[in-house]
């Protein structure tokens, strides 16, 4: 029983799981169904959207199968032309050919073959660049010499025009279409219009073909019709560039006119000699028709002797109103010739080839159009060249990406440094400059003796050296006003302050020009001690820097009183005014050099930058002008005051960018080679120009130096007789007065003088020659330095003597623009007590604070005391007192006496 219920029981059990489950087993199954036909439902869908499978091709496949098909057809032409007689389809072939274009018929494979060829590049992605001007072009050209070579046959063999079909059955002329052509032109123009019609459209399918610009096509038209020789300085090298020629000119600068011979030089006169009489030119000087080298041979150059070699001055007339007859030296007996260096076609073809292959290969194609050839380096012409955008539009490459690639072509020339200059000014073009395999020496007598040089009139001109091209290049100093030259050490600085001092000593005479030359070095301006130009010795000692500088602007002052006087803007007019009176006499240029500015800044930097700032901007009209050098170009050495008062410029190699910028404001600098190789900034110039600067040799400045030289002694025995000898003792001058203490025998012990030879106790001279004679203020310029044959205590540790220069600004300032009676005793104090201040002379003379202070400041003027210090002490004396500089000058007196003595008794 138990058993039956169980099973009943799991039976029961079983019904009622099965009924609970149906209802879900009809679900399921519906959603199946469901399922089933949505999967049926969309299978017939796609099987009804699906495409048919596309045959066509695509525009590319089409331009590729097209292509091969034209090529196969030209071979079949072809193999018809060369063998029409083997077979039928080519003899017809051939036929239709020589029928159909008649001459032109042998161009036909050729064309259908470059059709073919194009379309199977178009068909590979990789169209060529062909512009479709071209294209027409070529199938203008086409038709005209189809109908040209019709015409051609009618004009030998005149026959009727139904003989041109005649000769297009033979296969001859410009078959049927040539004929054709012909037909109808002579029906619409005549025979002449119809020659010159086909003649002009061959010249306009030539030129669309070629693709020659407007430009090049009107100047071909112009030396066309003029005829005009080409310059025998230009030269040509042909380029071969993705398969075309094309002449790029050569200009070689110095080589420019091989075949003529050179002019001789010009004389340079002073204004105030006769004019010589033009002597024959030297042999040597003379260059043969075409010189590889104007450099003198190597046995002439060693000369131990350099006495015979200084040519001999020569003075005519005789000394009147104190102004001295120079004669200024021959620059063919001072100077010597430079050298050149051959052009190399080769090597510049090759150096074309590597720039645009570079350029190119970097996305940035680009063409030589000119090339110029300097003495140090070569300038390539490149003008940018057109690429073709994503979008199909074709643009100029930029500037800036050609100029961002200078490490990469100096990688690819394997040249030492490369500068390029984007764009150049006045040219459409960037140049791209590269240093030559050999170097040309500039030498100043080439710059003095061109053109360019002569033309400039100006008492200050100067010679630079030459540009990129080759071509000579002078600046006038008067118009510059002032100099500032800039490089570190061995870049050619030192060279170039030599050569501009060495271009104003042949030019001008010592009353036209006075130097004032400091020396910091005492090795490199030292060695123009004794040339009469100095208008006192070259300042080696610093301390005395500064007081030349007050002299300096003292002088500048005097002159603006002078100018006010007698009504004239500048000195040129004031010269002008006084050449027509007896009571004055004109006034010398002054040139003030300074070989290095960073010694002084570090010494005094605010006296130093005051003086040179107020001296810069006020001087230019009273004749005086500045030359600075310095190898540090610094922010702290060449300050904002300083720089902006100098608008000329002149940068050697420096080390970095940032000293480029410092002088040139921008950048260019640290890329230049050294050895004269310089960036000039002109005033009027908007960027700076490279240059290789003007080279002057050792040998050269020692016969310039010795000419002078030798010209003040001749000078001073000519004075000598031509003064009486009564008047030689009666001289009321302070100079001759304090130069009658000096020994006349020291002269042998120191051969070196200055420009206030003219002062010495052997040519008492009346008056100084750059003062007005009613004038009060005597000529400080001829009085610092009394006499320097004249050895003074003061030696430096190189040999060389310095001459005090405090004596002269003393007398200076007795007779000074600060006319005191209280001036004398208040020096005299200050020099005793060894201080200087306002309160202290209020109390000794009983005077205002305005008086004291005005006797303060000109004494600070006239270098007596020094600048202010800032705080509540006195001032520093500068001067010595007096009782010393006493003592010290009879003491070297006595001991030249002493060894005078000494030597007369051996």
């Amino acid at each position: 029983m138990t058993k039956k219920k169980t099973t009943s029981t799991r039976k029961s059990t079983k019904r009622k799981a099965t009924a609970r489950r149906k209802p879900t087993r009809g679900g399921t199954k519906s959603r199946r169904s469901t399922a089933s036909k949505s999967r049926s439902q969309k299978s017939k869908r796609s099987r009804k959207t699906t495409p048919k499978r596309d045959w066509r091709l695509s525009l590319q496949q089409k331009a590729l199968l097209s292509g091969i098909v034209t090529i196969f057809i030209t071979a079949i032409l072809t193999l018809s032309l060369l063998s029409p007689t083997q077979a039928v389809l080519t003899q017809a072939l051939s036929d239709l050919l020589w029928r159909t274009f008649g001459w032109g018929g042998v161009l036909m494979p050729v064309i259908l073959g470059m059709i073919g060829l194009y379309a199977v590049l178009w068909g590979m992605d990789q169209p060529p660049q062909l512009p479709v001007y071209r294209l027409l072009g070529g199938g203008l050209l086409f038709l005209a010499v189809e109908a040209l070579a019709s015409f051609s046959l009618v004009i030998l063999q005149p026959t009727r025009w139904l003989d041109v079909w005649a000769v297009a059955q033979a296969g001859s002329g410009g078959g049927y279409l040539g004929g054709l052509l012909a037909v109808v032109l002579e029906t619409a123009v005549g025979r002449l219009g119809a020659v010159l019609t086909l003649t002009f459209t061959s010249l306009i399918a030539l030129i669309l073909v070629s693709g020659v610009s407007r430009a090049q096509l009107g100047q071909w038209l112009r030396d066309l019709l003029t005829r005009r020789p080409k310059p025998a300085g230009k030269t040509a090298v042909a380029i071969s560039r993705a398969n075309t020629k094309r002449e790029i000119p050569i200009n070689p600068g110095r080589n420019r006119q091989p075949d003529s011979p050179s002019q001789p030089p010009l004389p340079v006169i002073a204004e105030d000699t006769p004019t010589p009489k033009p002597e024959p030119a030297p042999v040597k000087s003379e260059p043969t028709p075409k010189p590889t080298s104007r450099r003198k041979p190597k046995p002439e150059k060693p000369q131990p002797e350099e006495t015979p070699t200084i040519p001999t001055p020569v003075f005519l007339g005789n000394l009147s109103r104190g102004t001295h007859n120079w004669k200024l030296p021959p620059i063919t007996d001072i100077l010597e010739p430079g050298s050149d260096q051959d052009v190399s076609s080769a090597t510049i073809r090759e150096q074309v080839e590597i720039i645009e292959h570079t350029l190119e290969s970097f996305g940035a194609p680009a063409t030589v159009v000119e090339i110029n050839q300097g003495p140090t380096i070569t300038q390539f012409g490149v003008e940018p060249s057109f690429i073709e955008t994503r979008s199909g539009k074709r643009t100029k490459v930029k500037v800036g990406k050609i100029a961002s690639l200078a490490d990469d072509l100096a990688l690819a020339l394997a040249a030492r440094s490369i500068r390029i200059q984007a764009p150049v000014p006045g040219k459409g073009y960037i140049g791209i400059e590269i240093p030559n395999t050999s170097k040309a020496l500039v030498s100043l007598r080439d710059v003095m003796e061109s053109p360019e040089f002569q033309k400039i009139k100006s008492p200050l001109r100067i010679g630079l050296g030459q540009d990129v091209a080759g071509q000579p290049v002078a600046a006038d100093l008067a118009a510059m006003p002032h100099l500032l030259i800039a490089g570190t050490t061995g870049s050619g600085k030192s060279v170039c302050v030599n050569g501009i001092i060495a271009c104003l000593l042949l030019q001008n005479t010592p009353d036209d020009l006075k130097l004032v030359m400091v020396d910091p070095k005492r090795v490199e301006l030292t060695g123009y001690n004794g040339i009469p130009h100095l208008a006192a010795p070259v300042v080696v000692d610093m301390e005395k820097v500064i007081g030349t500088l007050q002299w300096a602007m003292r002088e500048m002052d005097n002159r603006y009183r002078m100018f006010a006087e007698v009504g004239a803007r500048n000195i040129t007019d004031y010269n002008k005014k006084v050449a027509r009176r007896s009571d004055a006499d004109k006034l010398p240029y002054i040139v003030i050099v300074i070989d290095e500015l960073a010694d002084l800044m570090m010494l005094s930097p605010e006296e130093t930058e005051r003086g040179i700032t107020r001296l810069a901007q006020m001087a230019r009209a009273t004749g005086i002008h500045m030359v600075i050098a310095t190898q540090r170009p610094s922010v702290d050495v060449v300050t904002g005051l300083i720089k902006a008062n100098f608008p000329a410029r002149i940068a050697f190699a420096v080390a970095s960018s940032t000293d480029s910028r410092v002088i040139l404001d921008t950048t260019g600098a640290e890329r230049l080679l050294g050895q004269g190789d310089m960036l000039f900034q002109s005033p009027d110039a908007a960027a700076p120009v490279r240059l290789q600067g003007c080279f002057v040799s050792d040998r050269e400045l020692q016969r310039l130096i010795a000419y002078w030289q030798t010209a003040r002694r001749f000078n001073r025995i000519t004075a000598e007789d031509a003064v009486p000898k009564s008047d030689a003792g009666t001289s009321s001058q302070p100079v001759t007065q304090v130069a009658t203490t000096r020994s006349a025998t020291a002269a042998k012990t120191m051969p070196v003088a200055t420009s206030s030879e003219a002062d010495a106790p052997t040519q008492p001279v009346p008056k100084p020659q750059i003062r007005m004679k009613s004038e009060s203020v005597e000529s400080e310029v001829e009085k610092m330095p009394a006499d320097v044959d004249a050895p003074t205590p003061e030696r430096s540790s190189s040999g060389v003597f310095q001459q005090p220069l405090w004596e002269a600004l003393q007398e200076a300032a007795e007779k000074s623009q600060y006319e005191d009676e209280l001036m004398p005793e208040a020096i005299a104090l200050v020099r005793k007590v060894r201080k200087a201040s306002t309160s202290m002379l209020q109390r000794r003379f009983r005077i205002g604070y305005t008086r004291a202070a005005r006797m303060i400041d000109a004494m600070e003027e006239m270098g007596i005391i020094g600048p202010p210090t800032g705080t509540s002490k006195a001032r520093e004396v500068l001067l010595p007192p007096e009782g010393e500089e006493t003592a010290v000058s009879d003491e070297s007196n006595n001991g030249q006496e002493n060894s005078h003595e000494e030597e007369s008794a051996e």
